[in-house]
């Protein structure tokens, strides 16, 4: 038999169709999901990946593949930009920290704003992966910090990977700060695999969920669905385009 199904299966061109269309759909595939959609081995999924890759049609990540240009932008790059409206913004997202209890601070140069700017004695315990963000509140002795670690990430300056999913498994915060890498109607978009998975652990020991990003990132783009607005009880930002309801604003003054 020569169907399409036994030449998705049977035929490298027709796997890789296969597997791009995946990458293109959902922006990451990981490794043994291919294998079973596929039927094949991981020798065989490994194979088509290094190939793909080779062809700079995909990007290999550890655990499976995302879109070529999935790379978040360098952190020294990102932090020179919109500094103004990063410092207004955490300065507004602090409000909503409430003395003695556990926050979450997801990577990112405004969550780095929001570090600087958690009040003193408030009988805080924070929780984050961001070494930026530790490196600013290690030496504070009114917080009670639990730094997450993992894989380094040079280019988000932050730890990921199986070690943090598994650190953050058994933690609960009552507020997370969530950093974005793209905005839209629909959510919030992240730039590569171990960001999204990270970020989505995050919200799911969260109590609630603050969003915390300029205007910018409307108009920007990024490969990964990290979550819709109905994860979120507000966003804190600078501005957003005309018609947006996806969850309530606060617009930093």
């Amino acid at each position: 038999m020569t169907s399409e199904g036994t030449l998705r299966y049977t035929s490298a061109p027709h796997r890789r169709e296969a597997i791009l269309r995946r990458v293109e759909q959902d922006g990451y595939v990981a490794a043994a999901d291919l294998v079973t959609d596929l039927g094949v081995s991981f020798n065989t999924v490994r194979r088509d990946l290094r190939r793909l890759a080779g062809d700079g049609l995909i990007r290999a990540v550890r655990g499976g593949a995302t879109a070529a240009d999935a790379t978040a932008p360098p952190f020294t790059d990102r932090s020179a930009q919109a500094t103004g409206a990063k410092r207004a913004i955490a300065a507004a997202a602090v409000a909503h920290v409430e003395p003695g209890t556990a926050v979450a601070l997801d990577s990112g140069t405004t969550t780095l704003e929001i570090a600087r700017l958690l009040p003193a004695d408030a009988g805080l315990t924070v929780i984050t992966h961001s070494l930026p963000a530790i490196a600013v509140l290690a030496p504070r002795p009114d917080i009670t910090l639990i730094g997450i670690g993992g894989q380094y990430g040079r280019d988000t300056r932050s730890f990921g990977g199986p070690e943090t999913l598994a650190a953050l498994e058994h933690l609960s915060v009552r507020t997370l700060f969530l950093a974005a890498t793209a905005l839209d109607g629909s959510g919030v978009y992240g730039a590569t695999p171990y960001e999204a998975e990270t970020k989505r652990r995050l919200i799911s020991i969260a109590r609630r969920t603050v969003v915390v990003a300029d205007a910018r990132k409307f108009a920007l783009s990024a490969p990964i669905r990290v979550c819709g607005w109905e994860a979120a009880e507000r966003l804190v930002t600078d501005g957003v385009p005309e018609g947006f309801a996806g969850v309530p604003v606060q617009l930093a003054p």
